[in-house]
């Protein structure tokens, strides 16, 4: 029984929270606690034969529900809404099907709407979508929420653990990279390719993609996203209903060229669950346990009632009365998959759950959010204008969830490194920062997505430490029941694929990466601290990173972006390959590390660049640990195969290098450290040769104290490959 609560309950999650805490071993999962109240359980009318919502007779009582009804569509029974109603419904709750009409405009203005295990729910189908030239509706109205029967206030929104599935017209693609740059005063947008579904009175979003300099961030920060609508659509040209306010440029390499292009999204679609009123009291989608859901081309609009900040959950005293009812609940988000093991029986494609092609525009806190929930797939959804993060895997347990072509625009938050692990504490705001994608746990593929304009972190995959952590052992196995999970070292887990993602634009970070893998083919443009910050647990490689960053501002301020930043390798084994980054201050950058000794870890460790090319103020440096006489397997750095040439901007307080020893490092510190080994300099075969740290130290080798024409420190040729 829920505590506290009165009525049935359809599903209780404690369970979920009990399991892991009784495991010392393992992670504790921030789980809703206790149950979900059953707010229709009295109906003042049901459904006793297959038929239209519109028809009397399909009613017990004889009429048409009507606002402030309670509606129970009942077991076996087939209902089809084919009603366009503002009157607000009290609450329905499905244990039958409730069916939209496909080909007739349809709004259904509720309070409550929960799907029970045996309920369906369509708002059209894979075979059958809601029609392009009509729209459905589900209005979550502005009413009071219950807490006498619903403390942890569940209700206000959709709630569903039955089947949901939900398909409006495709808009293909959802987003879109343009052709040609967009500048002030233009009426049209040219695009990659011609779109399909896109027409006039479409909502567009274009990220503002300027690299700030540093009093152009945080309360200074004057934004230049714009909201577009469309006039007209021919071929891949999209006019404007008014010409840009902004110019939206695109990347460029310090010679001029232009590399890369914004992308455009579309929020625009006929399908829209929405806030009657957003400044009200909001609605919230939330799906539970056994969901199947497949959710496509859908609109989300401003949902979601937890807020950023400190959360404030409803508090049970020990025989279950309320002691406090929580002001900001967790847990309320705009569309939140919650523990969802889904069907016992999974799909063909292995999937539990699918959501493609949906808009999720002006959430409250977090846009899309995936908790506890794995083998989703989540692909081409375009997430606007959320608080804290725009796609996020809230607990790290989250398992081989596909996260696909994906376009987050505009996340607002903190701006700070906020507490990232754990959910206790009076300051803490987990996710809260300002991230396009906040994944707190290593176990997802991530592939393809785009992140543009958020205020910290374009991909934040570095949440903080988790330890052993609970995985699903197969699709639809529950990881609260024994024998459901396998116990995952997050430590040495590896993250399965991280690739082809992009950043850009307004963002401090591209990319925060905190686990073991791979990251293949990262773009990252016009960030202003970091492209890529790494501090890996173990093992990383960075496989084709291209960076781009605008030498104006450089030239203006002096700003200090890296392309790459390992925030301390000590204990790590770093591999940067292929990496391309240009018109940065510096391309590499790793400060200065302690031994293992002082600093313990799993051995020792070392950083690799290889094959790269840098465009840089400053290439590489790397602050290497200091010389152990008589102790092997010390902290050691490698450049092999790598390229350099200088970037032309004005100079800072250290000179320009290809490869610096000096770069960031104390004046005064005498004490030696490890040299940087250089193999095939500047792709030269056998321009190979050890860099000291120079800045104050005259301990080096005596072969070694010459300086060579663009590197900061002393070299000692002669060095053999390893």
């Amino acid at each position: 029984m829920t505590r506290g609560v009165a009525g049935p309950v359809v599903l209780v999650l404690a369970a979920v929270m009990t399991a892991h805490a009784q495991d010392h071993h393992l992670s504790p999962v921030s789980g809703v606690p206790h149950g979900i109240p059953r707010l229709c359980d009295a109906p003042s009318t049901r459904s006793t034969r297959d038929g239209s919502w519109s028809n009397p007779s399909t009613w017990s009582s004889g009429r048409v529900p009507a606002a402030g009804d309670s509606v129970l569509i009942a077991p076996g029974t087939n209902v089809t809404y084919d009603a366009v109603s503002d009157g607000a419904i009290a609450c329905v709750d499905i244990e039958g099907a409730l069916r939209f009409r496909t080909d007739t405009n349809t709004r259904l203005t509720v309070v409550t709407l929960m799907v029970l295990t045996t309920g369906r729910l369509e708002i059209g189908t894979a075979a059958a979508p809601i029609g392009g030239n009509v729209s459905a509706e589900v209005v979550i109205a502005d009413r009071p929420l219950e807490t006498t029967r619903d403390p942890e206030q569940f209700g206000n929104g959709i709630v569903g653990l039955g089947t949901i599935r939900v398909h409006g017209a495709a808009r293909t693609p959802t987003f879109m990279r343009l052709a040609a740059e967009p500048l002030a005063g233009q009426t049209r947008l040219v695009l990659a390719e011609p779109p399909a579904g896109w027409h006039a009175g479409d909502r567009l979003v274009l990220p503002d993609t300027r690299q700030l300099g540093g009093d152009e961030r945080g309360s200074r920060y004057q934004p230049r996203w714009e909201e577009l609508t469309v006039a007209a659509v021919s071929g891949e040209t999209v006019t404007l209903a008014s010409p840009l306010a902004f110019d939206h440029k695109g990347a460029r390499r310090p010679d001029g060229v232009l590399e890369f292009l914004p992308h455009v999204g579309n929020l625009t679609r006929n399908v829209v669950i929405r806030s009657a009123n957003p400044r009200g009291v909001r609605g919230h989608v939330l799906f539970v346990n056994r969901a199947d859901v497949d959710i496509r081309y859908a609109a989300f609009s401003n949902l979601g009632r937890t807020r950023p900040g400190v959360l404030d959950n409803t508090e049970f005293a020990p025989d279950g009365a309320v002691r406090h009812v929580g002001a900001n609940p967790i847990g309320r988000y705009a569309l939140h998959l919650h523990h969802v093991f889904g069907p016992l029986a999974p799909a063909a494609d292995g999937r539990q759950f699918t959501l493609i092609g949906n808009a999720i525009d002006g959430a409250a806190k977090w846009g899309l959010t995936i908790h506890n929930s794995h083998f989703g797939l989540v692909r081409d959804n375009v997430v606007y204008d959320a608080r804290g993060a725009g796609i996020v895997a809230e607990d790290g347990s989250e398992t081989m969830n596909v996260f696909e072509h994906n376009f987050v625009m505009r996340s607002e938050g903190s701006g700070d490194f906020a507490p990232r692990s754990g959910y206790g504490g009076a300051a803490n705001d987990p996710g809260g920062e300002g991230s396009g994608f906040w994944l707190r746990g290593p176990n997802n593929v991530v592939r393809n997505n785009v992140a543009a304009n958020v205020d910290v972190f374009g991909f934040d995959v570095a949440a903080g430490a988790l330890g052993t952590i609970r995985a699903p052992r197969a699709p639809g196995t529950d990881t609260s029941e024994e024998g459901g999970y396998r116990a995952l070292d997050t430590t040495v887990a590896a993250l399965p694929e991280f690739s082809g993602n992009e950043a850009y634009g307004a963002v401090q970070t591209g990319v925060a990466i905190g686990w073991n893998g791979t990251l293949t083919n990262t773009r990252v443009w016009h960030a202003t601290r970091q492209a890529i910050a790494a501090f890996p647990v173990d093992e990383l490689t960075i496989d084709g990173a291209v960076v781009r960053g605008d030498p104006a501002v450089l030239a203006r301020d002096y700003e200090n972006p890296a392309g790459i930043w390992l925030t301390n390798y000590a204990a790590k084994h770093v591999v940067i390959k292929r990496a391309d980054v240009q018109g940065l201050r510096v391309g590499v950058f790793s400060p200065f590390s302690l031994t293992a000794e002082t600093e313990p870890g799993r051995g020792d460790g070392t950083v690799a660049v290889e094959d790269g090319y840098f465009r840089t103020y400053v290439g590489v440096a790397i602050g290497t640990a200091y010389v152990r006489p008589g102790r092997s397997s010390p902290k050691q750095a490698f450049v092999r195969g790598s390229r350099f040439e200088p970037l032309d901007v004005p100079a800072g307080r250290y000179p320009p290098a290809a490869i610096s020893m000096n770069y960031g490092m104390a004046p005064g510190d005498v004490q030696p450290r490890e040299p940087i080994r250089v193999i095939d300099f500047n792709a030269r075969p056998g321009d190979s040769f050890r860099l000291f740290y120079s800045l104050g130290v005259s301990e080096a080798p005596a072969p070694c104290r010459t300086l060579r024409p663009g590197l900061s420190g002393l070299a000692c040729a002669g060095e053999e490959s390893p």
